[in-house]
């Protein structure tokens, strides 16, 4: 499935949280979505033969990258492959702030079933030798 703007892409995550109702797994991720390389381009690759007290001056990379933003839903079955929804967008670094907000507002509505994680109490008397 190709990408999805953003607005359209909120709001069939909100549809699949919902029905969903935590009856199989939902995985999101979130990366960097950096230019792909070109292959004919002419790289001047060098060998860095330099000994170990030579310093180097390090490249600022100032450069801002979109950001590729992934759901996908298995179904039933893992090996059933008609059910399993996969839905992704790419978000622009300056529409970032107003997307995040909507999209946790959407993932917190869309998870409601979660139980927060007890924790382990410890245990007392017993020394190991």
């Amino acid at each position: 499935m190709g990408r999805l703007d953003n607005t359209e892409f909120l709001k069939q995550v909100s549809d699949i949280l919902t029905t969903n109702n935590g009856k199989s797994s939902v995985y999101l991720t979130q990366k960097r979505l950096s230019p792909a390389l070109a292959i004919d381009a002419d790289t001047n690759n060098t060998i860095n033969d330099l000994s170990s007290n030579v310093k180097q001056t390090a490249i600022q990379n100032t450069t801002t990258y979109p950001i590729l933003i992934r759901v996908s839903l298995n179904g039933k079955d893992r090996k059933d492959k008609k059910d399993k929804v996969k839905l992704s967008t790419v978000v622009e670094t300056d529409r970032l702030d107003q997307f995040w907000t909507e999209y946790v507002h959407v993932i917190k509505t869309g998870f409601t079933g979660l139980k927060k994680k007890t924790k382990k109490s410890k245990k007392s008397g017993k020394v190991s030798k």
